[in-house]
């Protein structure tokens, strides 16, 4: 007796729930993270961030003479995606007798670990923030006290030139997280200049700490902080307090990101625009073709890199 064709109705069938849960669970899990990092898409092999550059203050102008500006400028950083994948089988028998939906819970869980894959890559490169081993586009790690203030231009190989005349500056120092100790990474960003000479304009409005640090930074900036501040109403606890009010982060997870006593405070909107995740292709889980009726295939897949440009718009702090 010839078998009936089962055909790959049963496949299809399945990819649309596993393709569902995989974008929402992918998309929920970095949520978080979007206030502080932004995502590119790209198409090229390699990413190039360039950091702050100008021409400088306008001189007098005596009504004859035009004195030609000469740019000073950042530092370039290279970010080259890499690819990145896990597969999953899923046979027919399973599918069929799934009375607890494990088959469909596939996208679920391939949602979550492709994000968490982004999600520790972006954990990582704020903790090796303070590691002589990972170093930006001008020469020093993202936590410096001797990040250079320009460039003079780039090599073949478009890494950056250190204009050495232009001095350096400190994003680093090392207090226990306090309302004081926020307060003077705010003084030392205050005096910063960008490459051309002219005041760094920030507002250092977002607070990044470890998972022990959380208890604390509650404290600090209010109950209803995390994440993104709303603007709280005047209140005797405000006026106490400068701080309260301030968003805050929590930048660390399992052995990644943050250790305990480490933090940060930046200008969320301006480390957007020098933090970045860049996509060739976004998390997405694809149905593998296979000779096998009877198996079907699901292949969670990234083409993606994290780097940052410039350390102007954050402060980091070890602790002590």
């Amino acid at each position: 007796m010839p078998i009936p064709n089962i055909g790959t109705a049963w496949k299809a069938d399945l990819y649309k729930y596993v393709g569902k849960a995989f974008d929402f669970e992918y998309n929920n899990k970095l949520n978080k993270l979007r206030s502080i990092i932004s995502e590119v898409d790209s198409h090229s092999i390699d990413y190039q961030l360039d950091g702050l550059g100008g021409y400088g203050e306008f001189t007098p102008y005596d009504g004859s003479t035009l004195e030609a500006g000469e740019q000073k400028r950042g530092f370039r950083t290279i970010i080259i995606p890499k690819e990145f994948s896990k597969t999953v089988d899923i046979g027919y028998k399973h599918a069929r007798v799934d009375k607890l939906g494990e088959t469909r819970k596939v996208g679920t869980r391939l949602g979550y670990g492709g994000a968490m894959t982004v999600y520790l890559s972006v954990l990582r490169m704020f903790g090796n923030a303070f590691d002589e081993d990972y170093k930006g586009g001008d020469g020093q790690p993202w936590a410096s006290d001797e990040h250079p203030i320009a460039s003079k231009g780039d090599n073949d190989d478009r890494s950056s030139v250190i204009d050495g005349d232009a001095g350096t500056f400190s994003n680093l120092i090392e207090k226990n997280l306090s309302v004081a100790a926020i307060s003077d990474a705010q003084k030392l960003a205050g005096r910063y200049v960008t490459p051309d000479g002219l005041p760094f304009l920030c507002d250092f409005d977002t607070l990044l700490v470890s998972p022990e640090l959380e208890t604390k930074a509650r404290e600090i900036c209010g109950p209803n902080s995390r994440l993104i501040p709303e603007g709280l109403p005047e209140t005797d606890l405000n006026d106490a307090n400068p701080l309260y009010g301030m968003g805050y982060v929590v930048v660390g997870g399992g052995d990644d990101g943050f250790t305990a006593n480490q933090w940060a405070v930046c200008d969320r909107t301006l480390l957007k625009e020098v933090a970045h995740i860049i996509y060739i292709t976004r998390p997405t889980v694809l149905q593998g073709e296979l000779d096998n009726p009877l198996i079907s295939r699901y292949v969670g897949y990234i083409d993606y890199g994290v780097g940052w440009g410039d350390a102007r718009p954050i402060v980091f702090s070890t602790g002590e």
